[in-house]
């Protein structure tokens, strides 16, 4: 039995929203500590890390640790019901294949879910990835340097080294350039030797959707090597993206 009342609409809500566009089913973990939610899309090209901290949550029953597997895009459509005042309130029921989710409010409104069987073989262990580089951003920097480079591209190379991060986009007819320094107002932290790879603008994309959760975000890198994306909401959240490479045709 499981049971959690959340007032904090809108972290589950823009979770939810940028989790849902990558990746359509996953399996939510329910332990002592929180929520955990680690799926990858049908083309492990992204993988999304996603804990709410139990202490987010205004109350927090759960009789034993379970897993729960859910469709996120249709989780998301009843989420985006919620009112800002609401309490959601969360649960899964002995000896039941339905989760629960009621909204409480100006008015009380039920929904329900079937739980789905999942299989978790396919993920693969991300968290121990070997990076060459870490800085910490602005989510700001990251968001214009995707938007300049969709307008010119579907792929952008990555690089990194001790003196700045660069951004490039090439098109058929057109090429885009984003320079950070090191020194910018926009970068807190950069460390780490060098790195260089190419990636998906669209899950780029989705991925910086997470926006609304973090003023900061963490970026990982290594040379023809997956990248990290960690944005931190300290004391309730934690939802990072892994991303595989993109690999160049010959």
């Amino acid at each position: 039995m499981f049971k959690a009342e959340l007032e904090d609409v809108s972290l589950i809500q823009d979770s939810m929203k940028t989790i849902s566009d990558l990746i359509s089913e996953g399996i939510f973990q329910l332990n002592e500590d929180g929520v955990e939610l680690i799926a990858a899309d049908p083309a492990m090209v992204a993988l999304v890390d996603f804990q709410l901290e139990e202490d987010v949550f205004e109350d927090y029953e759960l009789e034993e640790e379970t897993k729960v597997g859910l469709n996120l895009e249709n989780l998301y459509s009843i989420l985006r019901r919620a009112n800002s005042s609401d309490t959601i309130v969360f649960e899964v029921k002995e000896d039941d294949s339905k989760f629960y989710i009621r909204m409480e409010g100006r008015s009380t409104r039920n929904f329900s879910l079937p739980i789905l069987n999942l299989s978790e073989d396919d993920i693969p262990d991300t968290r121990n990835l070997d990076f060459t580089v870490e800085a910490e951003l602005e989510t700001g920097v990251i968001e214009d340097a995707i938007g300049d480079a969709m307008v010119v591209g579907d792929s952008v190379r990555i690089s990194a080294d001790e003196d700045g991060i660069n951004i490039e986009a090439e098109g058929d007819q057109s090429n885009a350039n984003f320079h950070i320094d090191s020194g910018a107002d926009g970068v807190l932290e950069l460390e780490g030797d060098e790195a260089n790879s190419m990636f998906s603008l669209d899950y780029l994309d989705n991925m910086i959707g997470a926006k609304k959760l973090a003023d900061t975000l963490t970026l990982r890198l290594g040379e023809d090597f997956p990248m990290k994306m960690e944005f931190t909401v300290p004391d309730k959240a934690n939802l990072s993206f892994v991303l595989a490479p993109r690999i160049e045709e010959e």
